[in-house]
C-alpha cells in the first residue's frame, strides 16, 4: 500500500457524521427503495414508499457516496449537503451543485451506453463472419472506454469521478488509467478510489517493458520451482494466472490450449500460476481442461504471491514474456492472444 493510499484511507475513517434528508419519487407500484453504500457495496437502508414517494433522514459521513433506487435505476449522490431530492423514474437528482453534476455525468454515461448497446446489437445480429464480429465488438469496447473517459474529463476538478472512475478503471489498460491518478485531483482522496488505485498499481506491475517478476512455488507433486526456470531462457512464455473455481478462466482455457498446441513446437511455453486454495480441485481441473504445460501454486488463493508480484486482482490474467524475460504484453484473452502469437511466429 502506498503512503498516499494509506493516508486517505485513515482520513476516511475520521470523517464526521451528520444527518441527511433524502426524499423523492419512486417508480410506480414500488413499495420500497434501497439506499446503497456505493463505496462498500452494502445496503444502508430499505426505505418504504407511500403513494409513490419516499422520505427519510439518515446519519451519513461527510461526502459519503450513496445510491438510491430499485432494479431499474440507482441514482448516485454524495452526502455533501442537508438534503437531496431524487426522482428515480426520471433519473433526476436535485440538491447540491456536486450532486447535480454527478447526475448530469451519470445520464451522459448512460446515454452513451445505450447508443453503443444498439451498435453492438446490430453487429451481433447482422454479421455472419464470427471472427469479424468479435473484432468489431472489441473495437466497440475500446471506443466505450475512450468516450466514457472524455465525458468524465469535464468533471476532473470535482469529486464526481469518484462515483464512476473505479468501475471504468477496471476496463482500462495502464496507459489509459495513469492520467487519472493525479494525487492533487479532488476525487483521489475519496475512499471509493482505494480499490481503483490498487488496481491501477497492479496494472503498472504488468506493464510491457519491464522484466518478469520472480515467483517461487510448488508444482502439483510438491516440487519447488522458480519462474526463472522458464522465463528469460530464450523462448516466449505466457505466465497464466487462473484457478479451478474461476468460471471465466475455464471458459478462456480452450483458446489457451489452442495456443499451446499451435506454437509449443516453436518454443512457446506456458506456465500456469493457480490461485487455488486446495490441491485436488487444482489437479483435477488441469487434467480435465487439457493443460499440458507446467503448473505452480502456493495454494493461498487471493493471497497468492502471484497477486502481489503481478498486481493480479482479477482472473483470468496473464503476461507474455519475451526470450530475454521482458514483459511484452498482458491480459491477452481470446483472439488477442492468438493475434499476438501470430505476429510473433508469422502464422
Amino acid at each position: 500500500m502506498t503512503l498516499f493510499v494509506l493516508t486517505f484511507a485513515l482520513l476516511a475513517g475520521a470523517q464526521t457524521q451528520k444527518q441527511m434528508h433524502i426524499f423523492g419519487i419512486a417508480p410506480a407500484a414500488t413499495d420500497s427503495v434501497l439506499l446503497i453504500d456505493l463505496t462498500r457495496g452494502a445496503i444502508r437502508a430499505k426505505i418504504p414508499v407511500k403513494e409513490g414517494k419516499f422520505n427519510t433522514v439518515i446519519p451519513v459521513q461527510e461526502n459519503e457516496l450513496l445510491g438510491i433506487g430499485d432494479r431499474s435505476y440507482f441514482a448516485p449522490f454524495f452526502a455533501d449537503g442537508p438534503s437531496v431530492e431524487v426522482n428515480i423514474p426520471a433519473h433526476q437528482v436535485k440538491g447540491s451543485e456536486l450532486n447535480m453534476q454527478t447526475n448530469r455525468c451519470d445520464n451522459s454515461l448512460d446515454s452513451l451506453d445505450r447508443v453503443l448497446e444498439g451498435r453492438a446489437k446490430t453487429i451481433t445480429e447482422n454479421m455472419a463472419d464470427e471472427a469479424a464480429a468479435r473484432e468489431q465488438m472489441a473495437q466497440l469496447a475500446e471506443q466505450r472506454i475512450v468516450q466514457r473517459a472524455e465525458i468524465l474529463k469535464a468533471y476532473e476538478n470535482t469529486l464526481v469521478p469518484a462515483a464512476f472512475l473505479p468501475d471504468m478503471i477496471m476496463e482500462m489498460n495502464y496507459s489509459q488509467a495513469e492520467p487519472w491518478l493525479k494525487e492533487s485531483a479532488p476525487y483521489m482522496s475519496h475512499p471509493r478510489m482505494f480499490t481503483a488505485i490498487r488496481f491501477a498499481e497492479g496494472l503498472k506491475k504488468k506493464q510491457p517493458g519491464q522484466m518478469f517478476h520472480e515467483l517461487t512455488m510448488n508444482d502439483m507433486e510438491g516440487n519447488v520451482h522458480k519462474l526463472s526456470e522458464w522465463c528469460g531462457k530464450g523462448n516466449y512464455v505466457l505466465v497464466d494466472f487462473w484457478a479451478s473455481w474461476c468460471g471465466p478462466c475455464r471458459q478462456e482455457m480452450p483458446r489457451v490450449v489452442e495456443s499451446y498446441v499451435k506454437y509449443h513446437s516453436k518454443g512457446y511455453e506456458i506456465v500456469g500460476v493457480s490461485f487455488d486454495n486446495k490441491a485436488e480441485p487444482w489437479k483435477a481441473a488441469v487434467k480435465q481442461l487439457g493443460m499440458d504445460w507446467p503448473q505452480i501454486s502456493d495454494l493461498k488463493g487471493w493471497q497468492s504471491a502471484g497477486s502481489e508480484a503481478y498486481g493480479v486482482m482479477a482472473i483470468p490474467s496473464n503476461v507474455l514474456v519475451d526470450p530475454e524475460g521482458r514483459i511484452i504484453a498482458n491480459d491477452l484473452r481470446g483472439d488477442r492472444l492468438m493475434a499476438k502469437l501470430k505476429e510473433i511466429y508469422g502464422f
